[in-house]
């Protein structure tokens, strides 16, 4: 079987989102494409999960540019420390900016391409209280 991910953009009222990425045979270096997004926002939080496979542990990383793993710059979201549950809240958020409504998810598994994995981030697109 070839790797699928299946992304929803949930609507919360006002400017914020949800964006749910259910991954199948995923791997180090597969990679989920969120199409339709705002131009620019703010990542409130990250959750991420293992829920089967072989890796022991996920490293979820969210970018502008496809493979945000190769190139810091394009980096907006990256985890700390490997883990089978993932929890990240940015406080102050972390504001994004993509020229085409695209962001890009990788969620690095240590091992394996048979890994399922659900990522849940959560997205404000109002702007902050300081100004752009």
């Amino acid at each position: 079987m070839a790797y699928a991910a299946v992304v929803t953009i949930t609507k919360q009222g006002g400017h914020d989102y949800l964006v749910q990425i259910t991954e199948t045979e995923a791997g180090a270096a597969t990679e989920a494409t969120i199409s339709g997004m705002p131009l620019r926002g703010r990542i409130l939080r990250q959750q991420a999960t293992k829920t089967a496979g072989s890796a022991a542990t996920i490293d979820p990383v969210l970018g502008n540019a496809a493979n945000p793993t190769a190139a810091a710059a394009s980096v907006i979201v990256e985890n700390d420390t490997a883990a089978a549950t993932i929890d990240n809240v940015s406080d102050p958020a972390i504001p994004y900016f993509t020229t085409d409504g695209n962001l890009y998810h990788r969620s690095v598994c240590n091992t394996g391409s048979d890994n399922s994995v659900t990522t849940i981030y959560y997205v404000s697109a109002s702007n902050p209280a300081t100004g752009w």
